[in-house]
């Protein structure tokens, strides 16, 4: 361990990452050593280390050519560790640089280090090389490094997991021990209640049963009952009770969960009647119904209670529901409402359903609200009833009622209630003029309003609206006429243009032209015209609204869309040339991999085998990914080139690719017999099917036979296609992002696979101009559905 030189303004966050790892505070570690070793081989250097940087010194894990002495000694070099570190170091000769590599080591001359970074970003520590002979490093040699380094990322993660399944499994033992002392105390919990417990089998036998239940059986038969005893007795009980507990037993063998409550035959001595309540529960295991288990309890009185409640509750809901005033039931404290009767629907205009559980206030007007509150705490207390003052309420419409309220105290499911009653008093109040309301609607309107007379064509009204943004005054406006403000327009083209209103041969115009204002500037205008009359003459009446911002929008969206489209095709090529690029430094670790186990096979033991295993493993797994990168880019870019083809010559293509899968699973497939002529790009819709197909083919539990289907149906615009498969099926939380960029519901242990393939199914559909979706039971397969069109889409 030696002075560490990094400084980050996130160190405390990088810390935390490192020391999740658990790799700090101690000393070297063999499962490190192939890739140290493997780093020298590749940089071609003697010697090669594995070294973490901790708070305020670092601790190298792995070493090549190093002895522990040596390694003791080293000092990494100035500025190692800074955060300018998290792109690779090389000094190819420090004799250059005037720079002192390593205390005591005056024969190191070369040095490169390569940073270990974390999933989220941070810098855990480097892979060095050192080298006595000045060197370089070429483009091929850094790539490998690089990659190299990214496994040290992999392996520390695998650890972590390991460590927390770990944790887990020492919890699972701990609840285990948990639910053992459980079910201890759940089975002293039964035996000491006075309600009776039992189940029974598929063959209605008992299985196991309380003490309270045996106890009422032996006084029921006369002898003692034991596990194994019939769960029925016809000649012991009258044949009603028979008939009901032979129902319930059959319920509940059939899978079916419920409660129940009963009368039995007995009677108490007052010649009541005695209630039971019973509760049934199916019994499950592995998925098959083995028996049944039972629930009973005696509610004799609170079911005595109920009945006379109902009574009540029917009598006042009866005098409530149906008398003729509007009466409803508040919360004192919420306003909510709780009962509303049929008169005040019919009053309000709702429905039941949409008023109850919501506050008085939808009824009320916003600025009524808090003086309504205040007035129905006043009257709390007082034991007596009160009145409000007439004020307006709301429907739902928007209407206006006008009345006062009738208030009274009570007490309604143990809370303080109001019981309001309505005297609508609207009719008897007066209202506003509705042509005053109309006139100040107009004259505050935002939109301009002019009114012109048919004959002169002068203006005769101009809403505030309007004089604002002209900039007239209104006597100035009146000298003027509509062809005055439109420059396009001269007095015989503009009557011609509004004769057909005029002579009510349309009822309307609408039509966007150019306003002009009095200092001359001119805005863009759509014009609502019609005919009406104005002070007992006819007129016309023109709705003017000022469009200025829509051309901006519309020209700042066209703008939008064309950066888009430029930006869609510029990031689909990068994608494709970065998955390109990518593939050359991965064949490059795949090969000094395997060339590595077939030279050392003999020589490592079997965790540096295995260490080899996991390279060669996350090698193909990430060319498989690229491989899937290069063809969700390429998706749609194929679309310039459509054409016809037949659905049969694409599903026997499929079925052929497939054919060693499906042999070595013994697949059922059963594909459509109707052949038909799709439209599109024939090798993406062959991608298509493949994917779709490979999953259902994919995605099954052990020791079952896989079964796909494809439907197709048709309609006058497209074809729709289901692949339906018996696979193991998808919860339903996961459904809505089962079609996003690597996204994978399973891991690569249970199910291979990069995320991909269905974002590019989405794709390929998407740009044909059609829908897929997926529809699923867990447990019992899925059904993914895509439509295609007819024809090609625009």
């Amino acid at each position: 361990m030696k002075k560490s030189t990094f400084t980050d303004t996130d160190e405390g966050e990088r810390l935390a990452v490192l020391h999740s790892y658990d790799i700090l505070d101690s000393p070297p570690e063999g499962e490190y050593d192939a890739l140290t070793e493997l780093a020298a081989g590749i940089g071609k250097t003697p010697v090669s280390m594995l070294t973490f940087l901790g708070k305020d010194i670092s601790f190298t894990k792995s070493s090549f050519g190093f002895t522990q002495h040596g390694l003791a000694e080293i000092v990494l070099p100035p500025g190692f560790g800074r955060k300018q570190a998290h792109v690779p170091i090389v000094i190819s000769d420090s004799r250059k640089t005037a720079l002192e590599l390593f205390n005591g080591h005056a024969e190191y001359h070369f040095f490169a280090g390569f940073p270990v970074v974390s999933p989220n970003g941070f810098l855990l520590g480097f892979l060095c090389l050192l080298g006595t002979e000045p060197s370089v490093l070429d483009q091929q040699q850094k790539r490998s490094l690089k990659l190299l380094s990214g496994q040290v990322t992999t392996l520390l993660e695998g650890r972590k997991k390991q460590r927390v399944l770990q944790q887990s499994y020492r919890l699972h033992r701990e609840m285990e021990k948990q639910r053992a002392l459980d079910r201890v105390n759940s089975d002293a919990l039964i035996n000491t209640t006075t309600d009776d417990i039992w189940s029974i089998d598929t063959n209605l036998r008992l299985v196991a049963f309380n003490d309270a239940f045996a106890k009422k059986m032996e006084l029921l038969l006369g002898s003692k009952i034991y596990p194994g005893s019939p769960a029925l007795f016809p000649e012991k009980i009258p044949a009603d009770m028979h008939q009901t507990f032979s129902s319930f037993f059959t319920r509940a063998l059939a899978g079916e969960s419920f409660t129940e409550s009963y009368c039995r035959a007995e009677k108490l001595e007052s010649g009541m009647e005695i209630w039971i309540e019973l509760n049934a529960h199916p019994i499950l295991q592995h998925g098959k119904i083995t028996g049944a288990a039972f629930f009973a309890r005696t509610i004799t009185e609170r079911k005595l209670a109920e009945i006379k409640i109902k009574e009540s509750e029917a009598n006042y809901r009866m005098l409530f529901d149906f008398s003729p005033l509007p009466k409803i039931l508040l919360d004192v404290d919420t306003l909510e409402i709780l009962e509303i009767n049929r008169a005040a629907l019919r009053s309000y205009g709702y429905e039941r359903h949409e008023i109850l559980g919501y506050s008085m206030g939808i009824l009320l007007r916003e600025e009524e609200i808090g003086v309504f509150y205040e007035s129905i705490q006043h009257f709390l207390g007082k034991g007596e009833p009160g009145k409000l003052n007439p004020s307006i309420h709301r429907k739902k419409n928007g209407e206006l009622i006008q009345g006062e309220l009738l208030l009274h105290e009570l007490v309604y499911n143990g809370r303080k209630c109001m019981m309001a009653i309505l005297h609508d008093q609207t009719e008897q109040l007066q209202t506003l003029s509705l042509k005053s309301q109309l006139a100040n609607i107009m004259e505050n309107s935002l939109n301009e309003i002019y009114i012109f007379d048919t004959k002169s064509l002068h203006f005769s009204y101009a809403n505030r609206g309007a004089l604002l943004n002209i900039g007239y005054r209104m006597e100035e406006l009146q000298k003027l006429t509509p062809y005055a403000i439109k420059p396009e327009f001269e007095e015989a083209e503009f009557r011609s243009f509004i004769e057909p209103l005029v002579s009510e041969a349309q009822e309307k115009l609408i039509f966007v032209t150019v306003h002009e204002r009095k200092d001359g500037s001119r805005y863009p205008v759509k014009v609502h015209l019609q005919k009406m009359r104005y002070e007992g003459q006819p007129a016309l009446v023109a709705i003017i609204i000022d469009i200025t911002e829509t051309k901006k929008t519309e020209q700042q969206l066209r703008e939008l869309n064309e950066l888009l489209e430029k930006s869609n095709r510029e990031l689909e090529q990068f994608a494709s040339i970065t998955a390109h690029d990518l593939q050359e430094p991965l064949r490059m670790v795949s090969g000094f991999t395997s060339l590595l186990k077939k030279k050392y096979e003999n020589k490592l033991d079997e965790k540096g085998l295995q260490y080899i295993h996991y390279a060669m493993d996350g090698s193909i797994r990430m060319q498989q990914m690229i491989q899937d990168i290069l063809e969700y880019s390429k998706a749609g870019k194929e679309l310039t080139s459509m054409g016809t083809f037949s659905l049969t010559e694409v599903l026997d293509l499929v079925r052929s690719d497939l054919k060693k899968r499906i042999t070595e699973k013994e697949a059922r497939m059963v594909f459509p017999s109707q052949d038909l002529q799709l439209s599109g790009h024939q090798n993406s819709i062959y991608r298509l099917f493949l994917n779709l197909v490979s999953n259902a083919l994919k995605f099954i539990p052990a020791n079952t036979q896989p079964l796909v289907r494809i439907h197709v149906r048709q309609d006058p615009e497209k074809y729709h296609f289901t692949v339906e498969d018996n696979g193991i099926g998808i919860d339903p939380e996961n459904l809505p992002q089962l079609f996003q960029p690597f996204n994978r519901l399973h891991n690569k242990q249970t199910f291979a696979g990069t995320g991909l393939g269905l974002a590019t199914c989405k794709k390929i559909v998407t740009n044909h101009g059609g829908d897929i979706w997926v529809t699923s039971t867990p447990g019992e397969g899925s059904q993914f559905h895509f439509t295609l069109p007819k024809a090609r889409a625009n």
